[in-house]
């Protein structure tokens, strides 16, 4: 199974991104800091279930937790439906004056499964990139994710970070080095949230099949 770690100091590549008419956008940092940052102003977040709106408010249409894949959208917002610390995080990042972005992208480590790959600033905010691999069950990403959002976290509490040159002086701070990568890093709060993560999710599973077998069938005697 890859790794889960962690920080990547590396240049972003997202994915490229086609307009209303089809036009490619550049594929560079600086253009979806662009985007990013009229996404902010006014494209709602996650999609919020009726079930979500009720028991969790926090993760509302204007969550700083964003997305531009439609199934990753829908991957965090099922996070936040079954995760007591995932919702935690959202919350706090959500207090911040920081945007996270999470999609579909590599690492530099071909073994790990999510990292943090850029910090920018546009005006007074600041976006922090996150990139995922998808092809993995749902509650590891849900795992990988939370991973990440700490070491988001990690990044928004000290405000000099709004570089990836000021990123990695941070992790070498604060970091445990990766001994395959020099330029990777990982620290025992992100591990802990992310397993935190995926065994709440994995026991919201279990309570949700327990309670399937235990209702009583629909259909009558035959």
């Amino acid at each position: 199974m890859g790794s889960a770690r962690a920080i990547s100091i590396q240049s972003a590549h997202p994915a490229p991104l086609r307009g209303e008419h089809g036009d490619k956008m550049a594929n560079n940092t600086a253009r979806l800091v662009a985007l990013a940052w009229v996404a902010g102003a006014i494209l709602p977040g996650p999609r919020v279930s009726a079930h979500a709106e009720e028991t969790v408010p926090n993760l509302a249409t204007l969550s700083h937790v964003r997305s531009f894949s439609p199934s990753i959208a829908s991957v965090i917002q099922e996070a936040g439906d079954r995760s007591t610390t995932f919702r935690r995080l959202v919350e706090t990042i959500d207090a911040s004056d920081s945007y996270v972005y999470v999609d579909e992208g590599e690492c530099r480590d071909s073994d790990q499964r999510a990292c943090l790959v850029n910090v920018t600033v546009g005006g007074r905010f600041r976006f922090i990139f996150v990139h995922v691999a998808t092809r993995t069950a749902d509650w590891d990403l849900m795992g990988s994710i939370g991973h990440e959002l700490q070491h988001a976290i990690e990044v928004i509490d000290n405000g000099f970070v709004t570089s990836l040159l000021t990123m990695r002086s941070l992790y070498e701070r604060i970091g445990k080095q990766n001994s395959r990568d020099p330029h990777s890093y990982e620290t025992t709060a992100a591990v802990a949230a992310g397993n935190a993560v995926r065994d709440e999710v994995r026991a919201f599973i279990r309570r949700a099949k327990s309670q399937q077998r235990s209702q009583p069938s629909t259909k009558g005697d035959l």
